[in-house]
């Protein structure tokens, strides 16, 4: 799988704030601003001569006479004649279309001047010396460690660009960059247009407006689902479409064509260029009907054809009419590509956007289109198909897709989560490797892994999760959020602690260990497969004297609760162990035999809702220390779950949960899966009997403050 470390996050405020008060940082009025990781894009109505900021872009002619073009000569008016006087000093001989050449800022309130030379728009290779320009421009600024940057329209007057393509060229050649380059000293990039030229203005506002709207706000792209349908593969994955190295890329398009309108559309545009647009408008003069595709080459994108398909709005009065509108255009989109030859295809999440279709509804359509087709053609050229979904409510469409998957790989029709027939299809689904798995990936399943014995002869890696990712950022919030300082050094197991007040995670690792997860997934697939007899099991807050649901449950973020099942139970659960332990924990998992002769609940593997109580096991009592310690956060299916409020120190497997005895009459459906112990003590305790009912998933690294 490839995962790519690359985060967009936007700010939440309105595009125009009039109680905003920006006169501090910006000489004029700041119509538009994004966040794009660490860097700020603003659109600036006012005089580029009165920012201050380190850097400021002009273009001029080839012999940097300044005088040549409006621009540059009010800049030299502001300046002063020395900024003259340094361009013939360090560059006698002029410069060369796109070169840089840099000067101070002389009475100008920047650092300093960025000059160079640009192309006109009817000149052969304009464009390429533009962004070349800009490329050269922001790598300079990163060289120097500046951090600010005020860019003009540079193209939009004499050198005849269209206004609105030198707004759109700028933004894409920015987000480019910021993207190639994460650690950019650059944190303030700033279009500042003069409000004499209103037209220009409101483009570069709206193309910022755009960008905004486009980039998926804290997205961690990636591979999200991967099944088989007839002789075609099909993946879903969270990421760009523009991106995708593939033979068609399916666009969702207005009925007029025209590629201007509609996020996905212009970002297909600004990347395969204005020949899209063109071939649209030559080869369907008059547009499409909804149901229609419009064929044309892939120009600079990395695919040979872009389909560009009409559907029509969701009607919520006829859901059956709206889900057959997208399933007929997936079909119709594979039928010419099998016609025109074509091995792999992407498409976007159709309707969820612009056209409101729900998610669900979008999965099952495009997943009964892909089934529909394969069906029709058992040795079609078509053996790839991507679903890729992008944009703000990426996780939750994903997870829609995702599901609709699982049903396909279950052999059946879409089934309501939370259902006996849910856990029956669960059941039947062959293993693979969490989707958040980067070196085992989810792409195989445990039985192909496992199958490619590794050179070092171990089926485990121990992967660090970057502070900067999703998941990191999930467990450490979950530590916090679960500390209970109130509680610290309370309780016989907590002797020789009492002098911190909190937890600072220092790292985090993810265990990929292939013979445990197969373990573990074999056991999970018979809980399954037990609620599909019996029924979904009562979660904990709804078991009789329960005070209430799981810590960690109450308090995790999506990321981590999208990859487990509460139809068994499935929880995230601290577990505290010693350095000596911790190689033997990695290998084999977590050992129930490792428990205490005085265990309140018998010999069973131990689990924490608080990381407080976590803690309190990862160094012995009577030597306590300042140093790193680790805890684990550990899968863990509760299955059926007997809540006790009493003691019961001799059991090795849960008791019946109508007698509570060991060995009753009772019959399986009475037979409990794991202790929850809440007898009015410190902390609840949470404990299975099965080695391998437990997954040490997550190795958090931490000190005691």
């Amino acid at each position: 799988m490839t995962v790519l470390d690359i985060s967009f996050t936007l700010d939440s405020s309105e595009d125009e704030d009039p109680e905003r008060d920006t006169s501090t940082f910006f000489a004029g009025t700041v119509k538009v601003s994004i966040t794009v990781g660490r860097t700020t894009i603003s659109v600036v109505e006012g005089d580029i001569s009165n920012q201050e900021v380190g850097v400021i872009l002009n273009s001029t002619s080839k012999k940097l006479d300044l005088n040549a073009g409006k621009a540059s000569k009010a800049l030299l008016t502001v300046a002063g004649n020395s900024l003259q006087t340094e361009c013939k000093e360090k560059y006698p001989n002029g410069i060369q279309a796109g070169e840089v050449a840099i000067t101070g800022g002389g009475n100008l309130k920047c650092q300093h001047v960025f000059h160079t030379s640009l192309l006109k728009w009817s000149e052969t290779n304009s464009k390429q010396v533009h962004k070349s320009f800009i490329e050269k421009s922001l790598t300079e600024m990163d060289n120097r460690g500046l951090t600010s940057v005020a860019i003009p329209g540079l193209t939009t007057s004499y050198l005849r660009f269209p206004k609105r393509a030198a707004a759109e060229s700028k933004c894409m050649y920015i987000q480019d960059y910021l993207e190639h380059h994460t650690n950019s000293s650059i944190t303030d990039i700033r279009f500042v247009i003069p409000s004499s030229d209103q037209r220009t203005l409101n483009l570069f506002v709206a193309e910022v407006k755009r960008w905004r709207t486009f980039i998926n706000q804290s997205v961690h792209c990636r591979d999200v689902f991967s099944t088989q349908i007839g002789n075609t593969n099909v993946k879903v994955k969270i990421d760009k479409i523009q991106d995708q190295d593939v033979d068609v890329i399916v666009n969702s398009v207005n009925s007029q064509l025209k590629l201007d309108k509609g996020s996905l559309s212009h970002t297909l545009v600004s990347v395969g260029g204005n020949s899209l647009q063109t071939e649209c408008t030559n080869k369907y003069p008059n547009g499409l009907q909804v149901g229609q595709v419009a064929v044309t080459s892939g120009g600079n994108l990395k695919c040979k054809q872009v389909y560009h398909s009409c559907i029509g709005d969701f009607k919520n009065q006829d859901k059956s009419e709206s889900k057959k509108s997208i399933q007929e255009m997936v079909k119709t989109c594979l039928d010419t590509a099998h016609t025109n030859n074509m091995t792999s295809i992407a498409f976007p999440c159709l309707g969820t956007r612009y056209r409101h279709y729900p998610a669900k509804l979008s999965a099952e359509a495009m997943f009964d289109g892909i089934r529909d087709f394969t069906a029709d053609n058992v040795s079609s050229s078509v053996s790839s198909v991507i679903i890729v979904v992008y944009g703000s409510n990426c996780e939750k469409i994903a997870k829609a897709f995702e599901a609709e998957g699982n049903s396909n790989a279950a052999g059946g029709q879409s089934t309501v989560r939370g259902t006996k027939e849910f856990c029956s299809k669960m059941y039947q689904i062959e293993l693979s490797p969490p989707k958040s798995w980067t070196h085992y990936s989810s792409l195989k399943s445990v039985k192909q892994w496992k199958s490619c014995k590794p050179e070092d002869g171990k089926y485990f890696k121990l992967i660090e999760i970057q502070s900067t990712d999703n998941v990191y950022q999930a467990i450490e919030s979950l530590v916090q959020d679960t500390w209970e300082s109130g509680k610290v050094g309370h309780g016989r197991d907590a002797a020789g602690l009492g002098s911190h007040t909190t937890l600072a995670v220092k790292k985090i690792e993810r265990l990929e260990n292939i013979d445990l997860w197969e373990s573990y997934g074999h056991l999970r697939s018979q809980l399954f497969h037990k609620a599909s007899d019996i029924d979904i099991f009562d979660p904990l807050e709804n078991l009789p004297n329960s005070k209430g649901p799981i810590k960690t449950s109450e308090n995790i973020q999506s990321v981590l609760e999208n990859e487990i099942y509460p139809e068994v139970n499935e929880v995230y659960l601290f577990h505290g162990t010693k350095a000596d332990n911790f190689d033997a924990v990695m290998s084999k998992g977590l050992d129930f035999r490792m428990a205490g002769d005085k265990a309140m609940f018998g010999s069973g593997t131990y689990m924490a809702e608080s990381s407080t109580k976590a803690d309190q096991y990862t160094d012995l009592r009577t030597k306590r220390s300042a140093d790193e310690k680790k805890m684990i956060l550990a899968r863990v299916c509760l299955g059926k779950i007997c809540l006790l409020q009493k003691a019961m120190g001799n059991l090795k497997k849960p008791p019946c949960s109508s007698c509570q005895q060991v060995a009753c009459e009772h019959g399986s459906g009475h037979s409990c899966d794991s202790v929850v112990g809440d007898g009015g003590w410190i902390f609840r305790e949470f404990i299975v009997y099965n080695q391998f009912q437990a997954y040490p998933e997550y190795v958090i690294t931490y000190i005691r403050q």
